[in-house]
């Protein structure tokens, strides 16, 4: 039988999977294998288990349960996993190995944040936060701050009544142990195979508004003693760690930051006896640990900073011109790229033989695959693709990177994805799709977005202006109190360079979007020029001084990008300057305003404010609130509010 290849459809969503967290032992590679399920309107994750001889699947877990992440124990004895009860609070779930059904480890009222196992398997160290028990009330209760930051995208206004515990419980046992106790938050790192230490990280001033430390605790099991090890960076930011074997070193994500918000995270090595931290990758201008890749498909990702090879060898992510690898390092600052190509290297494990990475990757035309790499032979091997049939039935578009110069002489990446069939072949209409961030930046993964429009006879063009990231500091920091200036010209320059490489392109139909930082640009262009036919702005920033008081971030993320500058006081008359809003008069677009009602980090009252304005100066323009939804609603929202998004984007360019 013929099968005759599909346009990708938002409903497509439903029909993609990924995968995720991969894990060895033995010859089995475990893994998460994640879904959006269309009936239940939530996202999947399975637990499965790939054996290497047989190529047979094993599901674990219990049924209907959907799992949030896992660990494999040290003796390959058996799985923890977290997942909800039937409360909707997320538990510790025990899955052996050598048989016998998974069992619920604990059962606190409030939940568990984290767990990781204990290096001899027998128990497990976990993070919970604990509230008073309030009587319960039908009457309406005031909410009373006193912190800052008080509020969080995808949690709202912040509890202040809660305790955090690291706590430890036997396999065997009931009652969990408590080892530390403390009104603020903080995060269980890693686990010492040693079995000494424990790695931390905290704010070393938590409820200090102007300290924007993250740093690095060893907390040591017999004493229960804390040592900031991080302590000798003024602006330290470390989250994530990782132990060698002997329990020696240990290695930390993090930055120094030197340059507010754009100086480059590396991998860093502390040595536990001689108390020295240093900067493994000081002499490499690279993006080292999981990368800022903007795409809408991948989900539960392990976000694994470093593993150790040997003693002195660790394998990491680096993020560089679009690509995310995994790289060879050492502790001393040696660097290779170990898994490399023209593709977005997810999630991996180090197997026990410390050769075997099993890894999971995406591409442009590829939304997840599994696979196995040797460090030794170099020798790479597809394992499991979980989409074959759906990649085999659809026309998937491609994407011609491309660079160009921009007008003060830098190298400036994009790519074009021209629509499918052969509408590439007629006058078409084509969209220049403007990332997030800005410190994030398009590269080489599936994005599933993207692939609907091109089914729908639009080419798309994604540009990385200058502000992005995997290009370098310089070039990351080329917008720090230049929004709208070089940036901007950069995608106007970008999108001539298109329009000259693609003559089939309709320049009378031209349209723009983004979100985030890409809807500030998309209302910056709104307000700057009229040669797109339409736009579409989402969870958008359309007033920075409005911006600074009612965003979770805004407070400093201001001063950092708009002055470069910590804790620089609020300059109403800069940040106006630098707002879309003030220069409304000059808008003619047509324009479509997204925004979702919960969203934190660039509040609903931006698309307010920019609407309110448009209206009143008679722009055509259409206001959509999304209910229930935050800031991530395009990569983690409600699937039906995802394919209403999608849909409204083309019936607004469509009308046109």
């Amino acid at each position: 039988m013929v099968h005759v290849a599909e346009p990708v459809q938002t409903k497509d969503l439903f029909a993609i999977k990924t995968l995720s967290q991969p894990s060895m032992a033995g010859e089995t590679v475990f893994f998460l294998e994640n879904r959006v399920d269309e009936e239940t309107n939530t996202y999947i994750a399975e637990l499965k288990g790939l054996d290497l001889r047989t190529r047979r699947q094993v599901r674990y877990g219990l049924p209907n349960q959907s799992i949030c992440q896992y660990a494999l124990a040290p003796d390959g004895s058996a799985l923890l996993y977290l997942a909800q009860d039937a409360k909707k609070h997320v538990q510790i779930y025990i899955q052996p190995l050598t048989g016998g059904s998974p069992y619920a480890l604990t059962a606190l009222p409030d939940g568990v944040d984290s767990a990781q196992w204990r290096a001899d398997s027998a128990g497990v160290y976990f993070t919970n936060t604990s509230y008073p028990q309030k009587k319960a009330t039908k009457l309406p209760q005031p909410k009373v701050i006193t912190r800052l930051p008080f509020q969080m995208n995808g949690e709202g206004v912040l509890r202040e009544d809660g305790t955090h515990h690291l706590q430890y419980l036997a396999i065997t046992g009931k009652m969990p142990k408590e080892l530390l106790s403390r009104p603020d938050d903080f995060g269980l790192d890693a686990v010492d195979p040693s079995g000494r230490f424990l790695a931390l990280s905290a704010s070393p001033d938590p409820f200090n508004p102007k300290d924007f430390r993250t740093g690095t605790y060893l907390f040591e099991i017999a004493t229960r003693n804390l040592t900031w090890i991080t302590e000798s960076q003024e602006h330290g930011e470390f989250i994530g760690a990782a132990f060698s074997e002997d329990g020696t070193g240990l290695l930390l994500w993090g930055t120094d930051n030197h340059a507010p918000n754009v100086a480059e995270h590396h991998i860093w090595y502390y040595d536990i006896e001689e108390q020295k931290l240093t900067d493994t990758a000081v002499n490499h201008h690279l993006e080292e640990g999981p990368g800022e890749i903007v795409a809408d498909t991948q989900q539960k990702l392990s976000e694994r900073m470093a593993q150790y090879i040997t003693a002195d060898y660790f394998l990491t992510p680096g993020f560089s011109h679009g690509r995310i690898a995994l790289y060879e390092a050492s502790t001393d600052g040696e660097l290779r790229e170990a898994v490399g190509g023209d593709r977005h290297v997810t999630d991996y494990f180090v197997g026990p033989d410390q050769h075997t990475v099993v890894f999971t990757y995406s591409d442009i035309e590829t939304p997840s695959v599994l696979a196995v790499y040797d460090l030794i032979s170099e020798d790479e091997k597809d394992l499991y693709n979980p989409n074959t049939s759906w990649e085999n039935h659809h026309t998937i578009s491609g994407a011609e990177a491309f660079t160009f110069k921009s007008d003060d002489d830098l190298t400036v990446e994009g790519w074009y994805m021209k629509p499918v069939g052969q509408a590439a072949e007629k006058k078409h209409p084509a969209i220049l799709y403007i990332h997030g961030g800005p410190l994030a930046a398009f590269g080489y993964t599936f994005f599933h977005e993207m692939q609907v429009l091109t089914s729908a006879g639009y080419g798309v063009i994604l540009i990385n202006p200058r502000g992005s990231l995997s290009y370098g500091e310089d070039f990351a920091a080329g917008v720090i109190g230049a929004y709208g200036q070089g940036d901007y010209a950069d995608l106007m320059n970008g999108l001539d360079d298109v329009l000259k490489r693609d003559k089939q392109i309709d320049p009378k139909k031209l349209y723009v979007c983004g979100g985030s930082y890409g809807g500030f640009m998309t209302n910056w262009v709104e307000t700057h020029t009229d040669r797109f036919a339409a736009a579409v702005t989402m969870r958008s920033i359309a007033n920075w001084v409005s911006m600074y008081g009612n965003s979770d971030i805004g407070y400093f993320f201001n001063a950092w990008e708009l002055q470069g500058e910590w804790n620089a006081p609020i300059d109403p008359k800069k940040y106006w300057a630098f707002s879309p809003l003030a220069y409304v008069d000059k808008a003619k677009t047509p324009i479509l305003i997204l925004h979702s009602e919960e969203d934190h980090r660039c509040p609903i009252g931006q698309g307010e404010e920019f609407y309110t304005s448009l209206k009143l100066h008679d722009v055509e323009t259409e206001f959509v609130r999304y209910p229930g939804s935050n800031h991530e609603l395009s990569r983690s929202g409600f699937p039906n509010l995802r394919i209403d998004r999608m849909t409204r984007i083309m019936d607004w360019f469509g009308k046109h």
